[in-house]
């Protein structure tokens, strides 16, 4: 009796234990601080009696929960990038998926290759003109597992073959085309010249509406199907297949396709032909891809730059624009303009125009000396070598003025210079320059005229001091560089003195370009003025392959192109430019610029057939196709289209007279509403009021 109460006691107090509805049975090793049972455990109800926690010398009262509920809060309340670049609402569809700015978003995945892909055949959709993602998934492969499954499928290949044989089938091309690749494959991945990888290539496309989303999947479909990359959409995996291509490293369709590594190589997509910087100003959109083309010619290997095109292709409209824009970003600009097509840029960018001609008031002195940089690591800027140095452009001036001179000549030249300097004072052993005014022309035709053999160069130079070319070239210098923008016009000097004004107008602006290390530019347009003699053209490429020291950038501007490629320093002077425009070229020309710059045929095709304001931009070894663009306000100032300035005169012309036009009295006109009375009842009306006075 005892023995069953004891056995009723023990089962009641396992059942207890087990449903957790008692107390639960002692036991020697038990804990008493235990409770609850199985069902309790599966079902979570909260243990009975726990232990009490013991309390850390850290404890201020505050529990585990509490702490990480806090924790929480208070990362919820930080504002992160999400935040931020997250759409406001997402409608997620069978086919698209739409942001809460109305646009579409569909996601495309490659499920066929070829057998074959060239190099950069993803190029044509990286540039496409839409918003799109491009997501690629690679995934290595284990050589020996790969090993052995090839071995395996090249021995059931050949068994197909034989079966084919002895059945007398005809020959399978596909099977011994797939043979023959798993060979190839498998003597690669031996020699170790290749590795097997499982790729994955998958494109979102963003569109406005829905029409453009179809105009844009025909244009996708229609390029990769052309390289026999077929394509599909995602239909009923629009979610998984849009956070595939975001930036979260998720694979969520697991579409892929063997592929070793040499095709592999050929699929990345680092081939856009976007050429941007974070510094720099505009120079037009990329045609390729619509996107802003910014650069900064200082952060090139040198700062000069060629702009070759045809007449009236826009060259000297790119050059405006982008004066206009350095000289927002503290660029001293200095501009030699043959045809006074600036003189509208200085005046509305607050610049200096100085007019070079005989009757001018303007002079510029051949002899002066430069001012050069106080540095002593410069061996330049010795007083003994700027005197060497200006002696030695001296000579070139001096060329262009007698035309041909003998080795003779030269000598007593260039001793006569010598000598002209010496008469004020300045020598190649003196050790300052300073408060010393420089000889002029007239002092070298003096001392011509005393040297033995410098009579005849004497007679040449005197009309440049008192003939009919006098005024220009034989005074002291009366021009201050103080402005940031300054242009030298040559359009009023004869023919055949505008290579020497434009020759001593370099010398002047080299001279000051060495006094001080400061951010310039130099634009000459139309250079063939000066390209077309050999000792400028040498000097202009002196000068151009020095610009990087001084912190100088030299453009050269032509249209002559052909010429100007075909002298003898043309091509050393493009070679020397980092940044060159080729605008719109005639078929002769385009020829000598494909060698030149190693341009395809499509870039030539792109010349040949460019509009106005469209060409190939380089920069380095980059370069894209360029529109260039200017804002409304940019364009009033740097166009030069007759029709559109004679319309802006004649509007000014009519508000002038419109504005100065006197307004007459209202009582000498008659209102339309009110037409004025006949002659006859005038005078009955004044006889009337006559009446009417004399009797008051």
């Amino acid at each position: 009796m005892a023995e069953n109460t004891q056995k009723k006691q023990t089962t009641g107090s396992l059942f207890d234990s087990l449903l957790g509805t008692g107390k639960p049975a002692p036991s020697a090793g038990s804990n008493p601080a235990k409770s609850g049972g199985f069902l309790d455990l599966i079902l979570g109800s909260p243990p009975q009696n726990k232990a009490p926690k013991k309390k850390s010398a850290d404890d201020d009262g505050i529990s585990e929960g509490e702490m990480k509920t806090t924790e929480q809060l208070y990362e919820e309340g930080l504002q992160k990038v999400i935040d931020v670049i997250s759409p406001s609402a997402l409608e997620v569809g069978v086919r698209k998926i739409q942001l809460g700015d109305g646009t579409i978003a569909r996601t495309f995945f490659a499920y066929n290759w070829p057998s074959q892909i060239h190099p950069n055949w993803l190029s044509p959709i990286v540039n496409y003109e839409a918003a799109m993602d491009i997501a690629e998934f690679i995934y290595p492969a284990s050589n020996a597992a790969v090993m052995k499954m090839l071995k395996r499928k090249v021995a059931e290949m050949r068994s197909s073959l034989t079966m084919r044989r002895d059945k007398g089938l005809s020959r399978d091309p596909q099977l011994e085309a797939a043979l023959e690749d798993a060979e190839q494959l498998r003597d690669m991945l031996a020699r170790g010249f290749e590795k097997l990888f499982q790729f994955g290539l998958y494109i979102t496309v963003y569109a406005e509406s829905e029409d453009r989303m179809k105009k844009i999947q025909a244009d996708l479909e229609s390029i990769l199907g052309g390289k026999l990359v077929l394509t599909k959409a995602a239909d009923f995996q629009m979610e998984h297949a849009w956070n595939s291509t975001l930036p979260l490293c998720l694979d969520e369709l697991e579409i892929n396709r063997n592929m070793n590594t040499s095709p592999l190589a050929t699929s990345f997509p680092f081939s856009s032909s976007d050429l941007t910087s974070d510094q720099g100003v505009l120079y037009g959109i990329n045609r390729h891809n619509e996107s802003l083309v910014i650069f900064d010619r200082f952060k090139l290997p040198n700062a000069n730059s060629t702009v070759f095109a045809t007449s009236g292709a826009g060259k000297s409209y790119a050059v405006k624009l982008e004066v206009i824009r350095y000289l927002m970003m503290e660029t001293d600009v200095y501009i030699i303009d043959p045809e006074n097509e600036y003189t509208e840029l200085a005046k509305v960018m607050g610049g200096t125009a100085v007019p070079l001609s005989i009757q001018s008031n303007y002079q510029i002195n051949p002899f002066d000396l430069p001012k050069a940089m106080q540095r002593n690591d410069d061996e330049d800027a010795k007083p003994g070598e700027l005197l060497r140095s200006a002696v030695i452009n001296l000579h070139g001036l001096f060329k262009l003025m007698l035309g041909t001179v003998s080795s003779n000549q030269e000598a007593i030249l260039d001793k006569a210079i010598l000598d002209t300097y010496a008469l004020k004072g300045i020598t190649l052993d003196a050790s300052d320059f300073t408060g010393k005014e420089p000889p002029t022309l007239h002092n070298l035709v003096d001392v011509l005229q005393t040297t033995e053999g410098g009579e005849d160069m004497a007679k040449v130079l005197k009309k440049f001091t008192e003939g009919s070319f006098a005024g220009l070239f034989n005074k002291q210098t009366n021009i201050n560089v103080n402005s940031q923008l300054m242009v030298f016009q040559t359009r009023d000097l004869e023919e055949s003195l505008r290579p020497m004004a434009i020759y001593i107008v370099l010398n002047f602006l080299w001279n000051e370009v060495r006094s001080s290390l400061k951010k310039r530019l130099i634009i000459m347009d139309e250079a063939w003025n000066i390209m077309q003699y050999e000792d400028s053209a040498r000097f202009l490429y002196g000068l151009i392959k020095r610009a990087r020291k001084y912190y100088l950038g030299i453009t050269t501007i032509t249209q002559d192109v052909e010429d100007f490629m075909n002298s003898p320093y043309g091509k050393p002077i493009v070679t020397n430019a980092a940044m060159q425009l080729l605008l719109k070229q005639a078929p002769s020309a385009v020829d000598s610029l494909q060698k030149a710059f190693n341009m395809t045929e499509g870039e030539k095709y792109l010349l040949l057939n460019a509009g106005v304001g469209q060409g190939v931009f380089f920069a380095g070894r980059k370069h894209v196709a360029l529109q260039i663009v200017a804002s409304p306000k940019e364009h009033e100032i740097v166009t030069t289209n007759p029709e559109e300035l004679s319309r802006r005169r004649k509007q000014a012309t009519a508000e002038k007279e419109r504005d100065e036009q006197k307004i007459e009295p209202i009582t000498e006109k008659s209102s339309s509403l009110f037409p004025a009375p006949p002659p006859e009842e005038l005078e009955k009306t004044g006889e009337d009021t006559q009446s009417n006075a004399t009797a008051a």
